[in-house]
């Protein structure tokens, strides 16, 4: 678990997945990115816990899958279902509470390489008035359309980034409904992520840790 801490800032936690023949027949991939996640962070710093559902392509095992998923997760407070991830991704910041929210996909591994809280860096969030903070699944270097700076943050090293990711993130949540969702592609031309991502490029964004800081995240691409 990362080091103590005492904040009293609390995130909203989504998560985003849908239904097909494999892991939807269980809870065991969403369940085992959610252990991942508490194992890092612990769950003092998480107010609810809500799952956006994309039905497609197995529209039949959505009712079932929601049922694998109370099980393996069962702090999860609400189901919704979706019209694609990008619409998900647009209801997650209508439907939550907290001024920050943290969006994750159903298929990640968090790793301890994250060393602070989610209290923590959302106050960091605040104190730079940054609007997205992501996980990297790779070493923080410099990268096509990404270009990386360092600085710091309440004694905490961060890149400041040219492009924002889909990988595990946390958003403040007004800036969004306030504008960045109008960027979002919700035609459900762009598959998974890229009618969020390709929507973000050349905004500032930031990533956890300091310049070749060793991955944060490993995506197990639907494996469980």
């Amino acid at each position: 678990m990362s080091s103590d801490d005492t904040s009293q800032s609390c995130v909203d936690l989504n998560i985003f997945t849908n239904c097909t023949d494999g892991y939807s027949d269980s809870g065991e991939l969403i369940g085992g990115t959610f252990r991942s996640l508490v194992d890092v962070f612990g769950d003092q710093h998480i107010k609810n816990i809500r799952v956006f559902i994309d039905p497609q392509p197995c529209e039949d095992k959505l009712n079932s899958y929601i049922e694998h998923i109370s099980r393996a997760i069962p702090l999860v407070k609400e189901c919704f279902v979706t019209n694609g991830l990008a619409d998900g991704y647009i209801k997650s910041t209508q439907y939550c509470d907290t001024d920050y929210i943290f969006q994750v996909e159903h298929d990640w591994k968090f790793l301890p390489t994250i060393k602070h809280g989610l209290g923590f860096l959302v106050d960091c969030m605040k104190k730079q008035d940054m609007d997205h903070l992501r996980f990297n699944k790779r070493n923080n270097i410099h990268a096509v359309n990404e270009s990386l700076t360092e600085i710091q943050v309440n004694g905490c090293t961060f890149c400041k980034t040219t492009k924002r990711s889909n990988n595990p993130h946390i958003i403040n949540r007004k800036s969004y409904l306030n504008g960045w969702n109008d960027r979002i592609d919700l035609s459900n031309t762009p598959k998974r992520a890229d009618g969020i991502e390709n929507m973000m490029v050349g905004l500032t964004g930031y990533i956890y840790g300091e310049y070749n800081y060793p991955q944060q995240i490993e995506h197990t691409d639907g494996r469980t």
